[in-house]
């Protein structure tokens, strides 16, 4: 498929697309001063999006293009146990290449795939870095969104949250706008029916609502007037949908949800994000570093999608929402009542009439039953996963006692997109569990 001209317009900015392969970013050889030099002076969140050379450099060195907030982990560092599994490497699944092993799946130049990691009943069962090191941070992208959905869940088993209300009582700022009488919970759960949905469309239309907010969030201008906006202006100025939808009726994915859940998070506990998910979790967690939040130009963190953190202790957090809880943390954060919160959110009629049930088809080989709470996919067995743009990937499934985290540097132009990595991570935790 032809690219749209203004894909082809963005892609002829040098270092927009792929000539590099993933494993450039393990010796870091091409990274040289000059090389980062012309990286930052075409940093922009579009040029991000394209997923090229420079989005390789940008996605695992946030901090030096964005100011960033950080959590530092508990004060005791544990090391993993390992208990490698090498038959993972050849569960299949099938691809537009066939049916592929995940070892194949995980060189195949087409998937670029920089990390993954299983844990199963707490010890470590599969590793690869075919383009990245152990220790270096990556892009969460979108599933970074998580961390934000796990606070607000603790916050409403607190009842420090009503589900129920209307979120410009906890946001001023959103009075008289079209937020003005959407619940909480209909923000936490993706449902709007604002006219902010995140598409691969959208998301390379340089003047989307969507991209709007990227930009504001990235700092950088809006294309078509070159005007810096902050991503609370982006969001006073969303519409309702054309027609009748009701919010509650289908879920519609954005990000600018995630901005406000956050925005309600400080208001609620007058604490910065850094510091709220500092203290409620990654204080708890025994990881190897800190994880990061880059800020908007505000000042503003944005777990919706810029967070850094390493591969390892990203699983760490994933396997939190599993029986092996005591394997990565300090603390059981994710308990039973927990768990119940996020599956109390499940809504199968919104979730059938959403674009993401066919994504899960098509990214799982398998569809998902619902959303909630931020995660995008929960399956009739518990378990939950939530993707990210440039194809990354959470995947918990407490049933099973199995999490794993996917990072890659894919592109959705010049032929790249396909995204099996959640397949390959859910047959695995099938396999592991008998099935």
């Amino acid at each position: 498929m032809k690219n749209p001209k203004v894909i082809e317009d963005a892609l002829k900015v040098d270092g927009a697309r792929v000539t590099l392969p993933v494993s450039a970013a393990i010796t870091k050889e091409v990274f040289t001063p000059e090389y980062v030099d012309k990286a930052r002076k075409s940093w922009n969140n579009f040029h991000f999006q394209m997923g090229g050379d420079h989005a390789l450099y940008y996605a695992m060195h946030l901090q030096e293009f964005m100011f960033s907030s950080e959590s530092a982990p508990s004060m005791e560092y544990r090391p993993l146990v390992r208990n490698i599994r090498p038959e993972i490497r050849n569960v299949r699944q099938q691809t537009s290449k066939g049916n592929i092993t995940l070892e194949e799946y995980m060189n195949d130049p087409l998937y670029r795939a920089q990390g993954m990691m299983m844990i199963h009943k707490g010890k470590v069962v599969y590793e690869s870095y075919p383009g990245m090191r152990p220790t270096d941070r990556h892009l969460t992208s979108s599933t970074g969104k998580i961390t934000c959905g796990l606070v607000i869940a603790q916050m409403i088993k607190e009842g420090k949250i009503d589900v129920n209300k209307n979120i410009a009582d906890y946001i001023p700022e959103l009075k008289g706008t079209a937020w003005d009488g959407v619940t909480v919970y209909s923000v936490a759960n993706m449902c709007t029916a604002l006219d902010n949905e995140e598409t691969i469309e959208h998301i390379l239309q340089p003047d989307s609502a969507v991209t709007r907010f990227l930009a504001a969030c990235a700092g950088t201008p809006r294309a078509t007037t070159g005007k810096l906006e902050t991503w609370l202006e982006v969001a006073q100025d969303q519409q309702k949908l054309p027609g009748n939808e009701k919010q509650g009726e289908v879920m519609r994915y954005a990000s600018i949800n995630t901005a406000i859940l956050t925005k309600l998070a400080e208001n609620v506990e007058n604490k910065t994000w850094g510091l709220i998910f500092e203290e409620r979790v990654w204080s708890k967690v025994h990881a190897r570093r800190s994880v990061l939040f880059p800020l908007s130009p505000t000042g503003f963190a944005l777990p919706l999608g810029f967070v850094a953190v390493t591969l390892e202790d990203y699983t760490r957090f994933a396997t939190m929402f599993t029986p092996s809880w005591n394997a990565v943390s300090s603390e059981r954060i994710v308990d039973e009542d927990l768990l119940k919160v996020f599956y109390d959110n499940i809504d199968k009629d919104r979730y059938a009439k959403g674009a993401k049930i066919e994504t899960s088809r098509i990214d799982f080989n398998e569809a998902a039953m619902g959303n909630t709470l931020q995660w995008d996919y929960v399956w009739e067995d518990g378990a939950m996963a939530k993707s990210g743009n440039l194809c990354q990937m959470i995947y918990a499934d407490p049933k099973r006692d199995f999490a794993s985290v996917f990072f890659s540097m894919t592109p959705f132009v010049d032929g790249y997109g396909e995204f099996k990595a959640g397949a390959f991570q859910r047959a695995a935790a099938k396999m592991l569990n008998g099935e």
